[in-house]
């Protein structure tokens, strides 16, 4: 069924043409500066007195407004999501492909103005960004192709009676989205849900809400019928839980903290009045994500995949290394290598728009918890690299190592989401298994290793959603890496797979006696 899917290629930046387009496209967000962005409920756009700033990362500058929803205006757009939830369930799955295919095509067209305020929102460099955006294509024509399948129902037992047992969408969706992946993430919790025929109300974060009002005037280009998706950024604290616990949602998609999206399962389970279902929901909440390093190991690719995994867009990935375990009889020689290669990412740090390979953390608050884990690390162990941090033009962190760190420390066990990694060394590949599988999560994990036996435990032993076997713990790529967490890390729902879309969906069985 894969033979006709292909993963759609990056630009490459180094060409004029290319390096053009974003020019052009950060020329058109500077134009456009201040822009107030309603509400889209139904179609209709919707001001409200209340706003919310996107914020450049890089130079804490204002590129632009949301309003913020209500409490009055969620419920709106859950109702009006209700609503055309009763025709939309009933559009043939060749029309819904129909405007998916046209809302690719759309996001090609628009390319560069969507990898612009990526960066300009998220502060990822221009790779990054073109990343993402490919990924989001990626998920676009996997999930046309899985539906294409699905339509097809269940094969069943032939019998004197008409069976089949088919798939059918289950009602209004939210979708809570991370700032992180602001395009690839949000765009594929809108798409699977309008893929299967359920509608969707999206709340995208507050650090990242303009990006995400693009793509939904997409869908509306697209032909996506008003109503089918709709667009509510707003204050967790004030819409979160109301949105979460409304009758009329049916189920709940996110990628975020561990914290919240606890909070959400716990709400969700609980059945308000007038509800008539159990809600369904899809949590994938970060990872502690850990790189082993055994005692025959390529040390200089473990260095290269431990500084790729670690401080790839400043860490703040939840597949992203925070952890490196590494064998006594390697542990000098590959921090060593590790520092040498950070320290020419250090050189090239700079803001998204400058292209370099290292930009700035999101926001103040993501810059105060991740320099006070460093504080904590530098208590807790010895900082070789990095330790240094300003908020003065930006939200800027050194890439940081940190090394002799006990196994129980805290940096060694709790989430920091920043451009810090903790060494710890170990004796014994048992002893790099137990503590790689110690933390709440189970996310991501990598093992560089030349022992076929060590190699083989790895794939039985170590528990994540997703393992890599002398490669680094991020970048998967959609049908090649379906991706989704063990644990705390999430529901593991694999993206980009049918799997993934069942989720949305509920089985009907259905029995005809045709027998006079």
């Amino acid at each position: 069924m894969l033979d006709g899917f292909k993963n759609a290629v990056e630009l490459d930046f180094s060409c004029p043409e290319h390096k053009a387009g974003m020019e052009a496209a950060f020329a058109e967000i500077d134009a456009q500066k201040g822009t107030v962005y309603p509400l889209i409920i139904g179609g209709e756009r919707i001001f409200t007195e209340k706003k919310i700033a996107s914020i450049d990362p890089a130079t804490k500058e204002v590129l632009a407004y949301s309003c913020s929803c209500t409490k009055e205006l969620a419920d709106k757009a859950i109702r009006t999501a209700y609503e055309a939830f009763q025709t939309w369930r009933f559009t043939p799955a060749d029309e819904r492909i129909r405007a998916l295919r046209r809302l690719a095509a759309l996001l090609n067209e628009n390319r560069y103005l969507f990898n612009a305020w990526n960066v300009s929102e998220s502060g990822k460099n221009w790779g990054e960004a073109d990343g993402e955006l490919c990924e989001q294509l990626d998920f676009i024509n996997s999930y046309v192709m899985h539906i294409k399948e699905l339509d097809k129902g269940l094969e069943l037992v032939h019998t004197e009676e008409h069976n089949k047992c088919i798939y059918t969408p289950i009602g209004v969706g939210v979708a809570v989205p991370p700032w992180n992946f602001p395009l690839s993430l949000m765009a594929g919790m809108i798409v699977s849900a309008v893929i299967t025929g359920n509608t969707v109300c999206v709340k995208p974060s507050s650090d990242a809400p303009i990006i995400a009002y693009k793509f939904v005037e997409l869908c509306e280009k697209a032909g996506i019928p008003a109503g089918v998706v709709n667009y509510i950024p707003g204050s967790g604290s004030v819409i979160g839980d109301f949105i979460v616990e409304h009758p009329l949602t049916r189920f709940i998609n996110f990628t975020g903290s561990k914290e919240v999206g606890c909070r959400i399962n716990a709400r969700a389970a609980q059945v308000a009045p007038g509800q008539r279902w159990l809600k369904r929901v899809v949590a994938e909440m970060g990872g502690k994500n850990a790189i082993i390093v055994d005692a025959s190991a390529n040390i200089k690719k473990a260095a290269q995949g431990i500084v790729n995994s670690a401080f790839t867009f400043q860490g703040q990935k939840c597949s992203a290394c925070s952890r490196a375990i590494v064998h006594e009889a390697v542990y000098d020689e590959l921090i060593e290598e590790v520092v040498k290669l950070t320290e020419k990412l250090k050189a090239g740090q700079g803001s998204g728009r400058s292209n370099a390979p290292a930009g700035p953390v999101i926001n103040q608050g993501s810059f105060n918890s991740i320099s006070s884990y460093i504080e904590i690390g530098r208590k807790e162990g010895r900082i070789v690299y990095g330790g240094t941090y300003s908020d003065e033009k930006g939200f800027y962190i050194d890439p940081t190592v940190i090394v002799d760190i006990d196994r129980s420390a805290r940096i060694a066990n709790e989430e920091i989401f920043g451009p810090v990694v903790a060494f710890i060394k170990v004796s014994s590949f048992d002893e790099a298994l137990e503590i790689a599988n110690q933390t709440e999560y189970g996310l991501t994990g990598s093992v560089y290793s030349e022992d076929r036996a060590n190699i083989n435990r790895a794939k039985d032993e170590f528990y994540v959603g997703n393992l890599y076997l002398n490669r680094k713990c991020t970048a998967a790529v959609v049908l090649q890496h379906p991706f989704g967490g063990f644990n705390l890390s999430g529901t593991d729902a694999k993206t980009g797979t049918a799997d993934y879309l069942k989720n949305f969906l509920a089985l009907k069985s259905i029995s005809e006696d045709l027998t006079d």
